[in-house]
């Protein structure tokens, strides 16, 4: 099992979705992938990338909030 983290600040752009989709095929089955964005950030985005996620058979969880700064998503492959 290996850990895989994504920063993306507080936008999440067309590269970086780009990047989280690099991301994904890399990822096996007992891998998690931790992204990591600016709590600040519109709140549409992180919807986007649970979207993403969940469309590619991810289980997604969070953490985090405006108090610490940072919003993590803590992703994982169903099955």
């Amino acid at each position: 099992m290996s850990d895989y983290r994504i920063n993306f600040g507080n936008t999440v752009g067309p590269s970086d979705s780009n990047k989280l989709y690099d991301m994904l095929g890399i990822l096996g089955g007992e891998d998690e992938l931790i992204i990591t964005l600016d709590a600040a950030g519109e709140p549409s985005q992180y919807d986007t990338i649970f979207k993403v996620l969940e469309e590619n058979e991810f289980n997604v969880s969070t953490k985090g909030g405006h108090e610490g700064g940072k919003y993590h998503i803590i992703a994982k492959r169903k099955g």
